[in-house]
């Protein structure tokens, strides 16, 4: 299965959306104005991954200066510079179903890496939702006992990786 890797644009809004619906229960749905607004705040830090002329994954990144993520759902995203962040909040991977188990979460994560060579990003965070704690734990992301951003529930974790 080749896979190739792009800038993740607004106009894929309706993949985004579809392949969010596929890959996450009904709780962690998000509207596409707050896509939009966090594709906005960083063009350059989120990813789309295509089979066969199909968006089958995204990655959704966004730099910040400080260590607070962001709330689910909301489209209130502060612009920081790639180039004077010190965090990377990684929103949201999402890969089809279809497309599971063939490393395409890794490519996106490759290539929001390389985008960050000779940055000031020192810490990268994220939400571990879903039972995907192992998943993030073999990335070297470790739980942190910090405070969640809202809306996440329960089961959510925040994970770290510096």
């Amino acid at each position: 299965m080749e896979i190739k890797v792009q800038p993740l644009h607004q106009r894929n809004i309706d993949d985004i959306l579809r392949i969010q619906k596929a890959a996450y229960g009904e709780m962690y749905l998000e509207d596409a104005d707050s896509f939009l607004a966090k594709i906005s705040a960083s063009p350059t830090t989120s990813f789309s991954a295509w089979r066969n002329g199909e968006m089958v994954a995204y990655l959704i990144a966004v730099p910040r200066d400080n260590d607070a993520g962001f709330d689910l759902n909301t489209s209130q995203v502060p612009v920081v510079p790639l180039e004077t962040a010190t965090v990377m909040y990684v929103h949201d991977v999402a890969v089809h179903p279809s497309a599971r188990g063939g490393g395409v979460a890794d490519l996106l994560l490759n290539e929001l890496e390389e985008v960050t060579t000779g940055t000031s990003i020192s810490e990268w965070q994220l939400v571990s939702v879903q039972g995907s704690q192992d998943f993030w734990t073999k990335r070297g992301f470790v739980t942190s006992s910090q405070l969640l951003p809202n809306g996440y529930g329960p089961e959510a974790v925040l994970m770290l990786r510096r």
